[in-house]
C-alpha cells in the first residue's frame, strides 16, 4: 500500500469517485461523511496518513475539524470550492498541509499526497533519533533546552504552557527522547479532538459491548504508552469527570477500561500541554484544582515567537530543510521582513509562510517582496493571487504594519467593535489583540 487516506466530504458521489481512483493507486482509503464523523475517526490513535478535508459541510465544517484536531499527526489537504480560498488559507494557519480548489483530479492530487506522506513521516515517532530539535539561539530557547535536560531523566509529570503553534509538542517529544523511556512509545492525544463521550474509552480503553458502537476491545492510550510517555495536548478540554479519572490513574498507576471491573497496572509518564490560563480555569470551576497541582510538578512556558525574534533565522533554515527545500535560501531583506512580523500563529504560521514562499519562488532565493506577499496572504486570504506581483502591488506597497492595522480595523467593524469576537475571528487571544489596538491607537468597545 502507498499509505492511508481519509476522505472527509458530505458529498457521497465525490467520496465514491475519489475513493475508487485512490484505491486504484494503491492507497488504503476510508471515508467520513460529516465533520462529526471525521473528528471521531481522527481522534483514533491509528489515524490515517493523510486526510482530504472539504471545508463546506453541514454541522461541523472543515475549519472546526482542524481546530479540534489541528495537532494530530495526520497531514491534512483541504478541498475548497469557488469563493472559499480565504478559508483555505485560514485552514493552513490552523495546521493544514496544503489546499486544492475543486474540482479535484485524482491524478493531479497524487504528487501532493506523496509530499503529505513525507510530512506525516517527519512529524511522527518517539525515539530520540526522530524527535525534532529545539531550534533557536534566543535566551528563551536556551532556557527551554536547559529545562528539558533537567526534567527528562526524571519520571515526574510536566505541564507545558504556551500559545497555539509555539512548539509545545516539540518540547514534549524532546523530554521523551532524552529520558530513560526513549526506546518505548511516545503516544500523543489531542483532547480537543476527542468527542466528550469517548474520552474515557480513548484514554483507558474499553471492553467489547461496553457501550453502543463498542464492537471490539480497545486497549486505550495508557496501555499503548505503557513504559513510555503519554502526551495530552489541549489539556483544558478534558471534561471534569474525565479529569477525576485521569488524576486517579496518575496517582495509583492503574487504569480501569470501560466495561471492565478489574484494574490494570500501567507505567506511563504524563506530559501535558495547554494554551489556556489553567489556574483561571480552576477558579472558574472548569478544571480540577487537585489535578492542576498534580500535573504541574515541572511547569514550563514555551514563549511566543514574537518574544524570541533571534530564533527566526535558524528556525527558517530548519523549516525549509524540513519541507525538503534546503536548497532554497532567504536573502537578508527577506529575513528582516520575517523578523518584523508579529507572528500571531507562531512557528506554525512561519512554517506555512515558508511553505507558500518556497512553492512560488522562481529561483533558489526567496526575496523580501515574496515574503511580504506570503504574509499578506494570511491577512487577505488568497495566496495564489498575491503570488502574482501585478495583483499584489497594492498589498505590498503598504508596510506589513499597515496591512495588519487595516485588517484588524475591518474585522472589528464586522464584529461591531466587540474585542472578544474579533480576537476569535483573527485567531489570536484577547490580550494580544488589546496590545495591538494600543500600539496602533485603535479604539474599540
Amino acid at each position: 500500500m502507498s499509505g492511508s487516506v481519509l476522505i472527509i466530504d458530505d458529498d457521497a458521489a465525490f467520496r465514491f469517485a475519489m475513493a475508487k481512483a485512490l484505491r486504484r493507486g494503491g492507497y488504503a482509503v476510508s471515508e467520513a461523511g460529516s465533520g462529526e464523523e471525521a473528528v471521531e475517526v481522527l481522534s483514533n490513535s491509528n489515524s490515517p496518513d493523510v486526510a482530504l478535508l472539504d471545508l463546506k459541510m453541514k454541522g461541523i465544517d472543515g475549519l472546526e475539524v482542524l481546530r479540534r484536531c489541528g495537532s494530530i499527526p495526520t497531514s491534512v489537504i483541504v478541498l475548497t470550492g469557488h469563493g472559499t480560498v480565504k478559508a483555505a488559507v485560514e485552514a493552513m494557519r490552523l495546521g493544514a498541509f496544503s489546499f486544492l480548489e475543486k474540482p479535484v483530479d485524482a491524478n493531479m492530487l497524487k504528487p501532493l499526497l506523496r509530499q503529505a506522506m513525507v510530512e506525516r513521516g517527519r512529524s511522527e515517532g518517539g525515539a530520540a533519533s526522530e524527535a525534532s530539535p529545539l531550534v533557536g539561539t534566543s535566551t528563551a530557547m536556551d532556557e527551554a533546552r536547559d529545562f528539558v535536560r533537567t526534567v527528562a531523566p526524571t519520571d515526574e509529570t510536566v505541564l507545558i504552557f504556551g500559545e497555539t503553534g509555539t512548539g509545545k509538542e516539540v518540547v514534549a517529544r524532546q523530554i521523551h527522547a532524552q529520558s530513560n523511556r526513549a526506546e518505548r512509545s511516545f503516544v500523543a492525544m489531542n483532547a480537543a479532538c476527542v468527542p466528550r463521550e469517548l474520552f474515557e474509552s480513548e484514554l483507558f480503553g474499553h471492553k467489547r459491548g461496553a457501550f453502543t458502537g463498542a464492537h471490539d476491545d480497545r486497549q486505550g492510550l495508557f496501555r499503548e504508552a505503557d513504559g513510555g510517555t503519554l502526551f495530552i495536548d489541549e489539556l483544558a478540554e478534558l471534561p471534569l469527570e474525565s479529569q477525576a479519572k485521569l488524576l486517579r490513574s496518575i496517582e495509583t498507576k492503574t487504569i480501569r477500561p470501560v466495561g471492565e471491573s478489574g484494574e490494570t497496572e500501567v507505567d506511563v509518564r504524563i506530559v501535558a500541554a495547554t494554551n489556556r490560563d489553567l489556574w483561571a480555569e480552576t477558579q472558574a470551576g472548569r478544571f480540577r484544582e487537585d489535578l492542576y497541582f498534580r500535573l504541574q510538578v515541572f511547569p514550563v512556558l514555551v514563549r511566543p515567537l514574537r518574544e524570541r525574534i533571534d530564533d527566526i533565522r535558524p528556525l527558517s533554515a530548519h523549516l525549509l530543510d524540513r519541507l525538503g527545500k534546503g536548497d532554497i535560501e532567504l536573502d537578508p531583506e527577506a529575513l528582516s521582513a520575517l523578523e518584523e512580523y508579529d507572528w500571531p500563529g507562531n512557528v506554525r504560521e512561519l512554517l506555512n509562510v515558508l511553505r507558500r514562499a518556497s512553492l512560488f519562488a522562481i529561483s533558489s532565493t526567496i526575496d523580501a517582496d515574496l515574503v511580504h506577499r506570503m504574509i499578506a496572504a494570511s491577512v487577505f486570504g488568497n495566496a495564489r493571487d498575491l503570488a502574482r506581483p501585478e495583483v499584489a502591488a497594492d498589498a505590498t506597497s503598504a508596510s506589513l504594519a499597515e496591512v495588519e492595522r487595516e485588517h484588524i480595523e475591518r474585522v472589528l467593524r464586522e464584529m461591531d467593535g466587540n474585542i472578544t469576537r474579533a480576537a476569535v475571528a483573527l485567531g489570536i487571544d484577547r490580550r494580544t489583540l488589546q496590545r495591538k489596538l494600543r500600539s496602533y491607537g485603535i479604539e474599540a468597545q
